[in-house]
């Protein structure tokens, strides 16, 4: 059984540690897998990439040309898009290599354009990791679900045209991809409801499998040398909260999550716990929170992270559209309880008041009541803790994850003659 799995990068990003980590299991459980990404961080072997000055030269002139169609629309603020139309001669690649099947990821950035997956001639299982694949471009809809039946007028767009930008590249999906030997592979339920509910993947299978954690990387650590690696006070409770540009990003919810502290402050919180924030540098974005912040930038060294999610109490995941939740599932390998609302992505991760607490959607009372609950026993802070790191072990190690994939590449092949 050979795989390809196609990738914008290798270990940039949580989506692509997640496609990195699959690949990387799959190979240990004896899977020819390799990876072939536009952009390579790593220094595996087993990851190959354009290399050279002509490459790396291309590269950025298809991601700035990605955008050029987006050059006419005033994007609005929670706007993220890719385009898809550049030409790459991806395929020629994939016929180099010669797979059974071609693993699609994360393929936004200018790396794949709409109209490759007909030429690849492969079956292809597609994870998706956000909504990108049946959106007219967006990665995230905020709301709009318009993508049901075909986009236009859209509001990310300011747009009032039924047949703008988003309507024609949904329709360039639709006719490029029908009757493909596609298999979709949402990470959450909520994000399969969603697939389903587009008219341009109803004849596709669609079936669930969640991202995947290294366990054995992510794990408990002693709280109290933890927070000496980082530097963190002992004598406070610490809430993390985090990702890719959490603060600037209004989905990720640092909004709604500053006035969940405010609450807990007023609550008498403001003398005991500290809310730390990775990701983010403070660039004007430390708001008063009503309890001391620290912001300790990107992390990059996957060893450092898991150290500051065990020198928390409690990891905050205010998203309010998400459609998984790595470091969710990161936090808890370490011990670590999450509170989210209970939208999206974290319904299928946390467990209400078993490893976690799932707040009302939007509601920041509940939110700060979810910290609150999750801080203020100790006892059950330990149970908390437990039953994270169980629920990490059994539903979301890399290596039950990547069995989950090995048994549908097998169905996919036992069809073929």
């Amino acid at each position: 059984m050979k795989i390809l799995h196609l990738s914008t990068t290798d270990i940039q990003g949580g989506a692509a540690r997640g496609a990195f980590w699959l690949h990387k299991a799959l190979r240990q459980q004896g899977i020819d897998s390799s990876m072939f990404v536009d952009r390579k961080y790593s220094d595996d072997e087993t990851v190959l990439s354009a290399t050279g000055p002509i490459a790396r030269v291309g590269r950025r002139i298809r991601a700035r040309l990605d955008r050029v169609p987006l050059a006419r629309y005033q994007l609005t603020q929670d706007s993220f898009w890719s385009i898809g139309w550049v030409p790459h001669p991806i395929e020629h690649v994939v016929r180099r290599i010669d797979p059974d099947i071609v693993h699609l990821h994360w393929i936004g950035d200018g790396f794949l354009p709409i109209t490759a997956l007909r030429n690849l001639g492969y079956p292809i299982v597609w994870t998706l990791r956000d909504m990108w694949s049946f959106t007219g471009g967006c990665h995230y809809t905020a709301g709009c679900d318009r993508y049901r039946l075909g986009c236009g007028a859209c509001p990310q767009l300011r747009s009032n045209n039924p047949r703008d930008l988003s309507a024609r590249l949904w329709q360039c999906k639709a006719r490029t991809w029908s009757g493909l030997d596609l298999w979709l592979v949402p990470i959450s339920s909520w994000l399969a409801d969603c697939a389903r509910a587009s008219t341009l993947f109803g004849d596709h299978p669609i079936e669930v499998i969640p991202n995947g954690v290294d366990t054995r990387r992510f794990r408990t650590y002693d709280m109290a040398e933890a927070r000496v690696h980082w530097d963190l006070p002992q004598d406070r409770q610490i809430i993390l909260f985090g990702g890719i540009d959490p603060v600037r990003d209004p989905r990720k919810g640092f909004a709604p999550l500053v006035d969940s502290l405010k609450r807990l402050a007023s609550d008498g919180w403001a003398e005991r716990a500290m809310l730390v924030v990775f990701g983010a540098q403070p660039n004007g974005h430390q708001a008063d929170c009503g309890i001391p912040a620290r912001f300790v930038g990107h992390i990059s060294n996957d060893d450092d992270l898991a150290r500051l999610c065990a020198a928390a109490d409690v990891m905050a995941a205010p998203s309010l559209q998400e459609a998984f939740g790595k470091t969710l599932i990161e936090a808890m390998a370490c011990g670590t309880p999450v509170v989210a609302f209970n939208i999206g992505g974290p319904v299928d991760i946390v467990n209400h008041r078993e490893n976690g607490y799932l707040a009302a959607p939007g509601d920041t009372d509940d939110f700060a009541a979810g910290l609150a609950w999750c801080l203020d026993a100790e006892e059950r802070a330990k149970v908390l803790a437990s039953r994270a790191r169980m629920a990490a072990e059994e539903q979301f190690d890399i290596a039950v994850i990547a069995a989950r994939y090995r048994e549908l590449y097998r169905r996919i092949l036992a069809r073929l003659p």
